[in-house]
């Protein structure tokens, strides 16, 4: 500990270092440079008040809460990370089968087995069937309470998310989860992209074989739609937006398309990407849509288009015949128009051969 002396910046740093812990870089800097330039007594007691009031800091230690980290400087991202990080520093939860892998089960005597551990801690959550077969119900009936429960609480979730940035600092798919955590731009790119290697078709294959790896792929593909299937129709349609707003489902003429229309005629509202639900949770999404009317814009090669490829033909890229594309896409059409929804189809080379014609066709199709 460096010896208590009357030098004002030396007996400010010990303070700050010593008594008033975790501030953020910046603050520290500007806190430092304001009790220098204050007209303030050398004493440790003087400089820590001061410190105190600045900050607004009375004598919170609780490291676990985000506004120990606001207090100090660090922004909200930033306080919201490091006070989840220390709410689990140290601390073995209900929820984790450690933590019950360590305790005796007053039923048995003995240490509880993974089976009983997985029981324990599942039965302290509303979502798993566990949950509910404590409280009393059978298996089949407990499934049901889960099922409905996980349902309501990722429709509530959807709602919070509407107005919530929190994913991007808590999922690893998002650059922001190593940025808040001090990585530069570039390394946290660059970390997201081999996250996303981790997991492909190719690396199955590679790694069991062609035959078991496209079938581990497969299970997993499946999981990850049940997974999505089972989101509410609002969380569902936000996921959707925002694969438009990066560009991964739209393509360019579809943009311009939309950009064009709402430069000739700005009085018409134009949603992009719609997204109607089934009664079995099937989604489809439609490109560009106006009250009750729908544009959707094919791509020749993609949908198969019938004045250029065969009913045998198959997509090298989907691996899909082109008779069972044009079937998915009419069933589609259908599903909209049984919805209420008139609908009307540009192909791309249409577009492409006479882009002002198509335009036209285009709003008087909206304004009727």
């Amino acid at each position: 500990m460096p010896r208590w002396n009357n030098n004002l910046t030396d007996n400010c740093i010990h303070v700050m270092e010593s008594v008033i812990k975790n501030i953020e870089p910046d603050t520290y800097q500007n806190l430092l440079s304001y009790i220098i330039s204050s007209d303030i007594k050398h004493t440790k007691k003087a400089i820590e008040k001061r410190i105190r009031n600045r900050l607004g800091i009375v004598t919170s230690h609780a490291r676990r809460t985000r506004n120990y980290w606001l207090l100090r400087g660090w922004s909200k991202d930033e306080a919201y990370v490091r006070a989840k990080e220390n709410k689990h520093k140290n601390i073995k939860s209900v929820y984790s089968r450690k933590f019950w892998l360590e305790k005796i089960n007053p039923d048995s005597g003995n240490y509880y087995t993974i089976n009983e551990a997985d029981f324990e801690r599942n039965s302290r959550r509303s979502i798993k069937k566990e949950y509910w077969i404590k409280k009393g119900y059978i298996k089949d009936e407990a499934i049901r309470l889960a099922k409905e429960t996980k349902k309501s609480n990722n429709k509530k979730g959807a709602n919070q998310s509407a107005n919530s940035d929190v994913r991007r600092i808590t999922s690893k798919r998002c650059t922001e989860y190593y940025t808040v955590r001090g990585y530069s731009k570039e390394e946290a790119k660059k970390l997201v992209s081999e996250g996303q290697r981790h997991f492909s078709k190719e690396i199955c294959i590679e790694k069991y074989g062609q035959k078991k790896g496209l079938n581990i792929w497969k299970d997993r593909q499946d999981k990850w739609q049940e997974t999505l299937n089972n989101k509410s129709p609002e969380e569902i349609a936000r996921i959707n937006r925002l694969k438009t707003t990066k560009g991964i489902t739209v393509s360019k003429a579809e943009k311009e398309i939309l950009s064009e229309i709402q430069k000739i005629n700005p009085n018409i509202l134009i949603k992009h990407q719609l997204t109607l639900f089934a009664n079995n949770k099937k989604q489809y999404i439609y490109d560009l849509a106006s009250g009750k009317k729908i544009i959707e814009y094919n791509g020749d090669f993609w949908h198969c288009n019938p004045k250029q490829y065969s009913a045998e033909y198959i997509n090298p890229r989907t691996k899909v015949k082109a008779l069972d594309k044009w079937a998915a896409d009419q069933e589609k059409i259908k599903f909209a128009k049984g919805q209420g929804y008139e609908v009307l189809v540009v192909w791309e080379s249409e577009f492409k051969e006479n882009q002002e014609e198509v335009l036209n066709k285009c709003i008087q199709f909206l304004i009727q």
